[in-house]
């Protein structure tokens, strides 16, 4: 049994390699969700619906994002409107939101627009802890 715990613990902690990082935003769903917040030493959500401009407004922001910090972060997308029980599970009451987690623990979070130096800051606070 105390193998079992171990070998669990070091797969936590085995480094991913670089082709296993994703190339771009991930759109997520029910099924991957959770595979990807776990997999992620650090991933960063967006939740957000297709009817909100302010979402919109930060796609290319998170794309850019994604570029800046390949190998180091995992960047997502789920859209509320579709994926409601995600969005109920983490109490989603503003959009755009940004989720921060950490081997599938929700660390922190933000709403509204950021610029993507905002985000560079949030994000460099959290890779400095984890």
């Amino acid at each position: 049994m105390i193998e079992l715990f171990k070998s669990k613990k070091k797969n936590k902690e085995k480094p991913i390699q670089p082709d296993e990082w994703p190339k771009h935003v991930e759109t997520l769903n029910h099924a991957s969700f959770d595979q990807f917040i776990n997999k992620y030493p650090l991933s960063v959500i967006d939740f957000w619906a297709p009817w909100c401009k302010p979402c919109k407004t930060m796609l290319p922001r998170l794309r850019r994002l994604e570029r800046l910090y390949v190998g180091k972060v995992a960047f997502g997308r789920v859209d509320t409107q579709i994926e409601k029980d995600i969005a109920k599970k983490y109490n989603i009451m503003g959009i755009p939101h940004f989720g921060f987690f950490h081997h599938g623990k929700k660390i922190g979070s933000a709403t509204g627009v950021k610029s993507v130096g905002d985000m560079k800051e949030l994000i460099d606070t959290y890779l400095s802890k984890y």
